[in-house]
């Protein structure tokens, strides 16, 4: 019923004035936040089903398991549970950036749109997700156990070096896409309900110009949206 005809617009809900909606085109990362239970998971299946619909490669890292994405999901999507998994999966992302911004140099053409117009190529948009970052990128001392799932100690001390090295790779792409992927048709869909400077550096966030809020207060609405208005 919402699924926009346009590319690559995505809907989000219907307000009073009509369908709330998002152009990845011209903006091109989205950040959602909000406490536990304000729709967060639910929103970004939404947006990530229309991507899907309207041709787009999907990748999804999740962090609790899996229990939000069914087998059809996993059918549909490139899925990935861990760290180093996840790692894998943006260091895939950052070298398809380099091969189209190198395609998109030697046709002359400012972004993917305009290359798949002129070339007659069609090169999906890169759709990349996460439903919990903060159980990726958190710095308040988390360790992964080997051979365990979803079995996480935390503590208050700081992580081990090889922790941080690889959450030093993994801000370090992350934050590649979110500074280079618009013109090459790679988008980022970062969910957390909290998503301070201890959760997403500030390189990341400033690049998430569209911001959804679910249900929370002011502090929280400030860390969000940068005001109280949720």
């Amino acid at each position: 019923k919402y699924l926009s005809p346009d590319s690559f617009v995505l809907v989000l809900g219907e307000s009073l004035t009509g369908p709330v909606t998002v152009n990845l085109a011209n903006i091109p990362h989205i950040l959602l936040g909000g406490s536990t239970g304000s729709g967060k998971s639910v929103l970004l299946k939404l947006l990530l089903m229309q991507s899907l619909l309207k041709g787009a490669e999907v990748y999804i890292a999740d962090f609790k398991g899996g229990v939000d994405f069914p087998k059809v999901w996993h059918n549909k999507c490139r899925m990935c549970f861990t760290e180093e998994d996840l790692l894998y999966t943006l260091g895939q992302l950052v070298t398809v950036l380099e091969y189209r911004k190198g395609r998109l140099a030697e046709t002359g053409c400012p972004d993917l749109d305009a290359y798949n117009e002129v070339t007659g190529e069609n090169l999906p948009r890169l759709v990349f997700a996460c439903d919990e970052v903060a159980e990726a990128l958190d710095r308040t001392g988390r360790w992964s156990l080997p051979g365990k799932i979803n079995m996480d100690i935390y503590s208050t001390a700081s992580r081990s070096k090889e922790d941080r090295e690889l959450l030093a790779q993994i801000e370090n792409k992350l934050a590649t896409l979110s500074r280079l992927g618009r013109a090459f048709g790679i988008h980022l869909i970062l969910a957390t309900q909290r998503p301070d400077a201890n959760i997403l550096p500030g390189q990341i966030k400033n690049n998430l110009d569209f911001r959804v809020c679910g249900r929370a207060d002011s502090v929280l609405s400030q860390i969000i949206l940068d005001n109280t208005s949720a």
